[in-house]
């Protein structure tokens, strides 16, 4: 199961970063950047199930699969602005983390706008039906 394999990862290199950190504190840096890396590779496969769950149910339903994307989009990069403010934070740098966490925002919004502009269109034309209706 995943979950164990990522909480071992993560438990080990919370031990072993303590325990460098007090003799070498750039090696304990690079061992939690190193356990941060491999947690993301073993939720890769999550990922991909979770999206083609995702991409099955859409056609079912006759949903464009381009908001799937603009999902996965948001997803990833929600995902990876956290990892990267973490370690940024990690290292001490606490403003740089924070304007991470921004650029993803900004990012996202950005992402966001076309979907939120057919959303609109809809309900502009159920409302335009209801009137003339």
């Amino acid at each position: 199961m995943t979950v164990f394999k990522v909480m071992g990862i993560a438990l080990t290199a919370v031990a072993a970063t303590l325990v460098l950190r007090a003799y070498r504190p750039e090696l304990g840096m690079q061992a939690a950047i190193a356990a941060g890396v491999m947690v993301l590779i073993l939720t890769l496969d999550e990922l991909a199930a979770v999206s083609g769950f995702l991409a099955d149910m859409l056609k079912r339903f006759q949903i464009d699969t381009g908001y799937l994307k603009v999902m996965m989009k948001v997803i990833g990069i929600a995902y990876l602005a956290q990892f990267a403010s973490d370690l940024c934070r990690d290292a001490g740098e606490g403003a740089v983390a924070g304007k991470v966490e921004l650029a993803g925002r900004v990012l996202i919004l950005a992402l966001c706008l076309p979907v939120l502009a057919a959303i609109l269109e809809l309900i502009g034309s159920i409302l335009m039906n209801h009137a003339a209706a």
